[in-house]
């Protein structure tokens, strides 16, 4: 009877231990979610999730699916002015 009682002991050692780690992790989210709601509350919601929207200028173009053609136009604009990229693009 000795040596069921402290198998018992144990078993229920073992339950408590588990219950009470469990316990703490959900404190923890629980807490960690209610600070978060409190900044929220305390500083504003312009600082957090506000996205801004973006406009592009009406003469924006956009490249076709390999880009050759648009880097034609673009180089051929900058050889007219004169002014080429820093990108060891050599005057065609």
């Amino acid at each position: 009877m000795g040596s069921s009682g402290g198998v018992g002991f144990m078993a229920v050692f073992a339950v408590s231990a588990s219950v009470v780690l469990l316990t703490l992790q959900v404190h923890k989210r629980l807490l960690s979610d209610f600070m978060q709601k409190l900044e929220l509350e305390l500083h504003g919601k312009e600082n957090h999730g506000a996205k801004k929207k973006v406009r592009f200028a009406d003469d924006v173009e956009e490249p076709s699916s390999n880009n050759k053609e648009y880097r034609e136009r673009h180089y051929t604009r900058l050889s007219a002015i004169g002014n080429f990229p820093k990108l060891g693009l050599q005057e065609m």
